[in-house]
Formats: structure tokens, sequence, C-alpha cells
């Protein structure tokens, strides 16, 4: 059995640069709506994101559409969702949308409003400073570890809410979760392609085009370099598994583009324009909370006493969404609180689902939810001065009314 070697920290005084109400750890759609929620009930509320900008899979890997609003026929979301929509509007940055309430966004707008949303609720926002550890004690959280530019610092919060996608302050703090792998892509955008040139010569050559797009997809996992590629069995929790990935990725796209620009004509000037700065993930980590939000619960159009949302979506095992149509279900808050840690919420896509129903809970609409939900449980946490786990369910559900958030007809 291979032996670990271990290094022993030496023991330093670590800065505190921020005492807040509220901190969350990530900057995607479930952070954004938190942040947005707890700094609108008054919470010195603080997002620490590690990259330049917010948005997290939409402006990192331009997931560009905001799905799950609908039921397959009818909008449902509100809240938040609804708001961002209003928004952005005016601005001409809703590029497309569709009957069931979908519609994509431009993501640099995007960037740009979601950073104003936060401010203009007197919420404050740290780049470039990635939260790596939460401070724990007697299994209660009360701020994170952070690494930036400026060092290691700490700052102190008397609620963290947890909206790093894959579960890290969760994780770290010592809840129970579950790790599973989902298809993880890259978004590639090729110009110069003379897509007529390509149509002529595989009209006049069918069998020789075959036997290129044959190669050329050998090259590149069995996808032409202008496809989305999936890969299968990457754990995103592992930083060499990532580096890997993205290396490979980059590596077997080029090998393909420049294979096709000698081979097939049509692609002579063909050029990869950009990558992502991020890979696209689907699942990693996700808690064991006071619920486990279970597939069947969809499919069944399950009801809590303690919904914090209401929703109709449902994305399948192969991509496809509103499938089955008409589901009327809800998110418990239970989901969102962790087992035996205090001090924490967690919202987005690690909350506390089984694999099949954290599926549809990574959508965009789902994430934005929770995290809105997340944010006013942490607020009214700290105004009243009751743990997150026994808040008074119905002050959340008549806060997110307020809000805006559909939580069923009645």
């Amino acid at each position: 059995m291979k032996k670990k070697n271990f290094l022993v920290e030496e023991e330093r005084k670590i800065p505190v640069m921020n005492q807040v109400d509220v901190l969350v750890a990530g900057g995607g759609p479930a952070g954004i709506a938190a942040a947005i929620s707890a700094a609108r009930l008054g919470a010195d509320t603080l997002l620490v994101e590690r990259y330049g900008y917010l948005g997290g899979m939409i402006t990192g890997a331009h997931v560009v559409w905001v799905l799950g609003v609908g039921d397959g026929y009818r909008p449902k979301a509100q809240g938040i969702v609804e708001e961002i929509k209003k928004r952005l509007e005016p601005l001409q940055a809703v590029t497309r949308s569709s009957e069931y309430g979908d519609y994509a966004v431009e993501a640099e707008v995007f960037k740009w409003q979601a950073a104003e949303m936060i401010h203009e609720a007197d919420g404050k926002i740290l780049l470039h400073t990635l939260a790596c550890q939460p401070i724990l004690k007697n299994n209660r959280v009360h701020g994170v570890i952070t690494e930036s530019k400026s060092g290691r610092q700490a700052i102190l919060a008397s609620v963290v809410i947890d909206c790093t996608a894959d579960g890290d302050m969760a994780y770290r703090a010592g809840c129970l979760c579950e790790n599973q792998t989902h298809d993880v892509s890259l978004r590639v955008v090729i110009e110069g392609i003379q897509q007529e040139k390509v149509n002529s010569f595989a009209e006049k050559n069918p069998e020789k085009y075959q036997e290129i797009i044959r190669q050329a997809t050998a090259l590149n996992g069995g996808t032409m370099p202008n496809q989305i590629r999936h890969l299968k069995g990457i754990d995103i929790t592992d930083a060499a598994a990532l580096s890997r990935t993205e290396i490979q990725i980059r590596r077997e796209c080029f090998s393909a583009l420049y294979f096709l620009r000698e081979n097939l004509p049509g692609w002579e000037n063909a050029r990869i324009k950009e990558t992502g700065p991020q890979l696209g993930v689907r699942q990693s980590r996700r808690i064991l909370g006071e619920y486990i939000l279970r597939d069947e619960d969809l499919r069944a159009s399950k009801h809590f006493s303690d919904t914090i949302v209401r929703l109709g979506c449902h994305l399948a095992a192969n991509y496809a969404l509103y499938n089955p149509k008409g589901l009327d279900f809800d998110i418990p808050y239970r989901c969102l609180v962790p087992r035996k840690i205090e001090g924490l919420l967690v919202a987005g896509r690690c909350i506390s689902a089984d694999y099949q129903a954290a599926n549809t809970v990574r959508l965009i609409v789902p994430c934005l939810a929770t995290g809105q939900a997340a944010g006013v449980a942490a607020a009214i946490s700290v105004r009243e001065k009751i743990s997150l786990r026994e808040l008074p369910v119905k002050e959340i559900q008549a806060v997110l009314r307020k809000q805006g958030v559909f939580l069923g007809d009645d």
C-alpha cells in the first residue's frame, strides 16, 4: 500500500478582511439570486467569486438559455427568474424565447447586469477570490478562508451560502455528500467555414467526403470540431482530472481542425475563434440534506409544506426538456439544509437530490430559485437570530411571495 506524505503547515495568523451577515460563495445563477434576495432584506451581504465576472455556466460556459421557466405548456417560474428577463429585454439582451417562457440571454450583458442588480440591492461583490475553506467550530460554519492576490484572508459571517455548484464549502465543512459524474463539454467557436464549398464537394465526392469526416471525428472523440462534444466519467472535483480534460479537448479539437483544413474543401480558412474559459459541467457533488428530492417526486408533481418554489420543468436523461409535460412539483426548503452542520445553506445544483432529480435541478431556473430562497432564509435567520434549521418556513414563504416567487395557486 502506497504511503501518503503529509506536510504540516506552520501555524500563522490570518487577517480578517471583513465581517458580514451573509457570505455567498460562488457567483453563478444561484449565487447571484442569493446575494440579491439577502441584500434586499437588509442583510450585510458579500458575494465571493473566483473569476473576474459573475454568471457561472451562463457566462463561463455560454449556457445562455434560462431553461425551466415553464411546464411544457405555459410559464410557471417567477421571482428573480422573471425579473432578469424584464431587465434585459430593454437592453436587447434577451436574444430568443420560447412559448414555455424560457429565454436566452446575451452573456456579456448578463455579466454586467448581474453585478448591477447586486449593487442596487446594496450587496457587495469580491471577484478574483477563491473561497477555499469554511471556518468551522463546534459543527457551525462562521465564515470562510479565501485566497486571492491579496493573500490568505478570513471573512466572518453569520450565515454562509454555498453556491459553488460543486458543494465545495459544504464538503470541506464535513457535510455528507454524494459525487457522481455526468457529461462535461467545452464551448468551441469555429469560424471561416465555407459551407457551400463543403456541400458541393460532398455532393460530387460522397465516399471521399464520408472518409474525411470519419477520420476527422476519430481525431476528436467521435465528433466534428464544430459540434458539441460530451466527455463522460470526468470527476470535476479532481483538479488533475480537470486539467487533463481541458488539455485533451483542445489538443484533439485542433488536431481535427488542421486535418480538415488540409483535406476538406471549404475548411481551408477555418479557425478556432475562441474556447470557453471553463468547462460546461452538469453534475458533481450533492449534499445529503434534511430531505433528498427524488426524481419520482418531480414526476408525481409532489407538493411539500416547506416548499420554496413550484416548478414544472423536467430534463430527461436524453436531454429532452419538459418530458413529461405538465408537471407541478415543489422543491422543499429542507433540500437546502445540510445535515448536522449549522450556519450553512446550499443552493444550485449541489442541493440535496438524487442523481436523476439533480439532472433537472441543475437547470438555470431551479438554480436561480433555490438561490433566491437561500438568500431569503439567510437574511431572516440573521435578523431574528434563529438557526437555519429552525426557521419558520411560513415566514420564508411569505417573503418569497412578496418577491414574486410562485409557490402554487393557493
